[in-house]
């Protein structure tokens, strides 16, 4: 399902409450990169980990809870969620159940929506299409293509499973979702029972990783990933089933072709980091929204939540990450937190917006996060004048 139109929504604000410390807590965001601040314990992660839920409309992991999600392209898009608890049976406490109530509010009108279905079909209808990602601590445990080999079997009258679960898993990483999706859409055009047809579409599109390349060789130590050529298809005659096993990339440092457990955790965060932001699908048209339904890439938002970019990673490649993530930015909208002031010097003298605070007081107030008041405008405009805005971090009040 594709729209015609060029789509530049963006999450323009955010209202949560009943998550850990996140507990009423309204914040304004800004196109393009937004940066969180603030000490450790600030609740900086639940706030990121709620927000994600809230943006894939999954509400499993919630109770209790709150949100609005306030979105602006040509007109203004407000999705408010709240839970509430049902009994259906006095004096049980098992029968004790969660609802969620919905209102989707779109340039004033409110569409009601008395379940997530509901929902998910008026903003289709409405076109509104966002994705988000959120990338945190570390690299993904179960890193299939990357850290460990994808097979999967598949049948002219079956799907495969495999790739039908890692595209349904909220927790797959962007970048292996769109590559199943691609493998299936090579199956629909192939013939099942021509292995060696279906070897040459992979092989074809295993030469696609062209927008990852280049990227990886500017912002990164590897020159250059491909797919393993040692990759194999199976026919099942009497089942009729094909199976292709050991799917996986290799990556070139130094002129050395390794695989991804000899790379070091840096080179690695890296990569995940880069490999997830870009939209490097090999498929040249659709992706997923988060609503379930495919869309035109040039028709789709994409929202991404990263925790900590910074980690592990040396200071002058982190000095690249955020050059890389700020080109970026210009086509999709990135909220990071960090500890590293270096993160700050991305920003412009104009983008001061762009900078949150996070901050907790104690645990029963909860988290507050807040942009730059007047003052530290000042003083920021200040030290970037004679040094850099990362100075003002390091040597001011900022987080006090």
């Amino acid at each position: 399902m594709s729209q015609s139109t060029k789509n530049n929504l963006f999450l323009e604000e955010v209202y949560l409450s009943g998550f850990k410390t996140i507990q009423d807590v309204k914040v304004e965001f800004q196109r393009g990169l937004n940066i969180i601040i603030g000490k450790n314990a600030s609740g900086k992660t639940n706030f990121l980990t709620f927000l994600n839920s809230v943006l894939l409309l999954d509400y499993q992991e919630l109770n209790n809870f709150e949100s609005e999600l306030i979105f602006q392209n040509e007109e203004k898009i407000s999705l408010k969620t709240k839970s509430k608890f049902e009994i259906d049976k006095p004096f049980n406490a098992t029968s004790l159940k969660q609802k969620i109530e919905f209102d989707l509010i779109i340039a004033g009108k409110n569409l009601g929506g008395n379940d997530l279905t509901t929902i998910q079909l008026e903003l289709d209808e409405k076109n509104v299409a966002f994705s988000s990602t959120f990338l945190g601590h570390g690299i993904p445990s179960e890193y299939f293509v990357v850290d460990k080999p994808l097979s999967f079997g598949i049948s002219s009258k079956n799907a495969s499973s495999e790739l039908l679960n890692l595209i349904a898993n909220r927790y797959t990483p962007y970048f292996i979702k769109n590559l199943s999706l691609d493998f299936l859409e090579e199956f629909v055009k192939t013939k099942y029972t021509d292995k060696e047809k279906i070897r040459l579409g992979l092989n074809n599109k295993f030469n696609e990783l062209i927008e990852l390349n280049i990227a990886l060789s500017m912002y990164t130590p590897i020159q250059e990933v491909k797919f393993s050529e040692n990759f194999n298809v199976y026919y099942e005659e009497v089942k009729e089933i094909i199976t292709v096993s050991n799917i996986f990339l290799e990556f070139k440092i130094g002129g050395t072709w390794l695989p991804f457990a000899n790379l070091s955790d840096g080179t690695k965060r890296l990569f995940y980091i880069i490999s997830e932001v870009l939209d490097n699908s090999l498929r040249e048209n659709e992706i997923l929204a988060n609503n379930d339904f495919l869309y035109l890439k040039e028709d789709i938002s994409r929202i991404i939540l990263i925790e900590e970019p910074e980690l592990g990673i040396h200071p002058h490649q982190f000095h690249k990450l955020m050059e890389f993530l700020k080109i970026e930015s210009e086509k999709k909208q990135i909220i990071i937190t960090t500890h590293s002031p270096q993160a700050l010097d991305s920003i412009d003298k104009n983008e001061l917006n762009r900078i949150l605070i996070a901050s907790i007081s104690n645990q029963s107030e909860g988290t507050k996060l807040r942009h730059l008041n007047d003052d530290e405008i000042k003083k920021a405009n200040l030290y970037m004048k004679e040094d850099f805005l990362s100075d003002y971090w390091l040597y001011s009040d900022l987080e006090k």
